[in-house]
């Protein structure tokens, strides 16, 4: 016998803190644009609030979308710390904790735990707890793609040689670009959009090439590759000739600073990576002594006092960041917590795969987008020091908010009496 709709609902809204089996979601707009606000202050690295003494412009934007938060009734926070991916961020919190007391500079780890660390996590949980629906998402994908236009926009004003007049270097610059590409490969346009989109795509292209950051070059071409790949049918051959159509062509149209670029990719043989003790290879191998040396982690923050301590003969050289993400968050947090870190994005980049999978074209236009970002921030931050970067929590944000979105919709069509001959539940396919 069926039961009535309204009162299976009500039965159901009693069976634990699940926001998918309410009747409703209690949105939050006011909270929702300051958290916004916040990811546009953290992305941008933009600073202190002129005149106020040093007052953080992040903290305050933060301050006020909590607060807005609270005042709009709490919004849908209900088993946030419970999804998968969110208990491996929160183990990646405790285990940047307990390295505290171990590390070479404890003051140092604690400092940027409990500071900019803290701060991108409760970024995170805003974001989730305020992106309500598949708008929501989309829109929070274009505050990303055109905060990161403005910088771009910033990187070729002041030119890689005078790039240090704002907090966020060239390299971040480029991989945050990547990330922004694959976000928007991924959203669906029509209209005048299509147009926007196109416009977006060729300013961060121009972008990543400018900053000469070999590592996304790398990255914007393989996640090219992959949205076609995933658009033709997953066609390995597509993939392929997309790759050389695409690399053949900046080659051939690009100005001289990326032709040399492309050229020491080329050539790698002689590259100072390979050969120079500031090299990446050389500064891999005083990693792998760092994690060898200390197994329990050095502390947040902390590898490049670290891989000083090898080096201390070297005299006018300052002392070397990770330039690989994992590594880093291994070194700087112990094998566990690299196991951890890695525990993270690996669950991150199932759920955005399993969203892509979705019948929705919503939801699927979603994940995939999310999948291109990741993919584009695995390759880029195999060459930066990058574990810890907002971008990437910003990304596992929206991937939880999407797997949120997409459960509250199946199980909410699922309790609806299907019409005769209609379909019900939820497809992987």
């Amino acid at each position: 016998m069926l039961m009535n709709p309204v009162a299976r609902e009500r039965g159901r809204a009693s069976v634990g803190a699940k926001p998918w089996l309410r009747q409703s979601i209690i949105t939050t707009p006011v909270a929702s644009w300051f958290t916004l606000a916040s990811m546009f202050v953290y992305l941008a690295k933009i600073g202190n609030l002129p005149g106020m003494g040093g007052l953080d412009l992040g903290k305050v934007l933060i301050g006020i979308a909590v607060l807005a938060l609270l005042f709009e009734g709490g919004g849908w926070k209900e088993g946030v710390f419970g999804h998968p991916i969110m208990r491996a961020y929160v183990a990646m919190f405790v285990v940047a904790m307990l390295t505290i007391p171990v590390g070479v500079w404890p003051g140092g780890a604690a400092r940027y735990v409990f500071g900019e660390y803290f701060k991108i996590m409760v970024l995170a949980v805003l974001l989730i707890v305020t992106t309500h629906t598949v708008k929501d998402l989309r829109r929070v994908m274009w505050v990303i793609i055109a905060n990161t236009i403005i910088l771009d926009v910033v990187l070729l004003h002041y030119t890689i040689h005078h790039i240090t007049t704002i907090h966020l270097g060239k390299n971040g610059i480029a991989m945050t670009s990547v990330i922004a590409m694959g976000l928007l490969l991924g959203l669906p346009s029509r209209g005048m959009g299509t147009l926007a989109k196109w416009a977006a795509g060729a300013m961060l292209t121009y972008g990543i090439f400018m900053s000469v950051s070999r590592g996304s070059y790398i990255g914007v071409a393989l996640v090219l590759g992959l949205f076609a790949y995933f658009r033709y049918g997953n066609r390995v051959g597509v993939a392929i000739a997309s790759l050389v159509v695409f690399a053949v062509g900046i080659y051939a149209l690009g100005p001289p600073v990326v032709h040399r670029t492309i050229n020491t990719l080329i050539h790698i043989n002689h590259d100072y990576n390979l050969t120079a003790r500031t090299g990446r290879i050389a500064i891999w191998k005083r990693g792998l002594r760092i994690i060898a040396a200390h197994p329990l982690g050095v502390g947040m923050r902390n590898f490049p006092i670290a891989e000083g301590h090898l080096v201390e003969n070297v005299v006018g050289e300052r002392w070397m960041d990770a330039h690989n993400a994992l590594l880093e968050a291994t070194a700087e947090l112990g094998i566990v917590g690299g196991i951890v870190f890695l525990v993270l994005l690996k669950r991150a980049m199932q759920a955005a795969n399993r969203l892509r999978h979705r019948v929705s074209p919503d939801i699927a236009a979603v994940g995939l987008a999310l999948v291109l970002a990741m993919f584009g921030y695995f390759v880029t931050a195999s060459f930066l020091s990058k574990a810890y970067t907002a971008i990437l929590y910003i990304l596992v944000a929206v991937i939880i908010a999407a797997d949120r979105i997409d459960r509250y919709a199946s199980t909410r069509d699922g309790d609806v009496i299907p019409k005769q001959g209609a379909q019900t539940g939820r497809s992987d396919g």
